[in-house]
């Protein structure tokens, strides 16, 4: 009988699958190899250790995020509110690992993370007739609040229905157009 062979992107897509069940706190060796059906083997042969495991787990729950916003941004009538809805919806539907993304791990801005902000900022500046660097401050800001609002509702402090957030988020997205077309008018940066 052909032994079952646990590759590396197994191990990586069973990971995935465990955070978002049970959050990163109770992953390890033994717990994956328990929701992969195998011994710890696989998992040490793949990765030097669990935190090479679980940078490389950060990396693909990126990609998934990513993924995940992008599939959505059609369900708005801008770019600002489908990015931002879907981020907060994340936090909605995938707490754990939201909380994993964005709590657990440290920061680190990746070329693959820039490139997609760039793009983002690119698009928000195209449709909303911005300089690049007015509309750099306009995502960031529009991050911000959306990361504390994905935050409360991902650790459960918060439980709000998705349509008032909307509105919190159109409200946001009318402040800062206002804010912004005046610090244009007036050369601000």
């Amino acid at each position: 009988m052909k032994k079952r062979v646990i590759t590396k992107e197994i191990i990586l897509d069973g990971a995935l699958q465990y955070v978002i069940k049970n959050g990163i706190d109770s992953l390890n060796a033994r717990s994956l190899a328990k929701e992969l059906n195998c011994s710890t083997q696989p998992i040490y042969l793949s990765f030097k250790s669990m935190d090479d495991l679980k940078k490389q787990l950060l990396v693909n729950s990126k990609a998934f995020i990513s993924s995940y916003i992008q599939s959505r941004l059609h369900e708005y009538d801008t770019l600002f509110m489908g990015y931002l809805s879907a981020f907060i919806k994340f936090a909605y539907e995938y707490p754990k690992l939201y909380e994993f993304i964005y709590l657990k791990m440290a920061c680190e801005n990746s070329e693959a993370d820039q490139a997609y902000n760039d793009n983002i900022i690119k698009g928000i500046a195209k449709a909303g007739g911005y300089t690049y660097k007015i509309t750099e401050k306009f995502y960031i800001q529009s991050f911000i609040y959306a990361h504390g609002i994905a935050t409360q509702i991902a650790t459960g402090y918060i439980k709000w229905d998705l349509d008032i957030i909307n509105d919190l988020l159109e409200d946001e997205f009318i402040a800062l157009k206002l804010k912004y077309k005046g610090d244009e008018k007036n050369g601000s940066n």
